[in-house]
């Protein structure tokens, strides 16, 4: 039975349990937090060049990849179209604020734009890879397909030193 008058007793026990708790939980909270951060680094493969796999999607109207920078160097983008008509992929390099670029009618003008590369315009469902060396800057992921631009089809990307 408890002393009430000093609070010895049962409540003795409450000490190491709750150490032991705090212990645990520390344990796991640090063990989530690493395997965040092993997971936002596994694109970023590090083989004397430096290089980076971007995996994505587009569709009706929107680009998203799985991540918003990459090292300078060689970069692959794997992009699959899951909309319901067929998208194309360039990578343009510009300072223009992403959705920004101006349009041409219903696309923008790729004359006077630095279009690095790009996936022309591919079938519903499938999945291309293009590879391509970028240099630190400001770019722009989009597809600029008549009217896909305009609607949303782009999203800002950036390379670093």
């Amino acid at each position: 039975m408890a002393d009430t008058q000093t609070g010895r007793g049962a409540r003795q026990t409450e000490g190491p349990i709750a150490l032991l708790a705090f212990i645990a939980l520390t344990a796991l909270v640090l063990s989530i937090m690493a395997l965040v951060v092993a997971l936002a680094n596994r694109n970023h493969i590090a083989t004397g060049t430096t290089r980076s796999n971007v995996s994505g999607s587009e569709r009706e109207w929107e680009i998203n990849v799985s991540a918003s920078q990459a090292k300078a160097g060689d970069v692959t983008f794997t992009i699959k179209n899951e909309g319901t008509i067929g998208h194309e992929f360039l990578i343009v390099k510009t300072d223009i604020a992403p959705g920004k670029i101006p349009i041409d009618g219903d696309h923008f003008s790729e004359d006077g734009i630095e279009v690095i590369d790009e996936i022309g315009e591919f079938a519903i469902g499938t999945t291309e890879t293009l590879t391509v060396k970028l240099a630190p800057g400001k770019y722009q992921l989009v597809c600029n397909l008549p009217t896909h631009y305009g609607l949303g089809m782009f999203t800002g990307f950036e390379v670093t030193a």
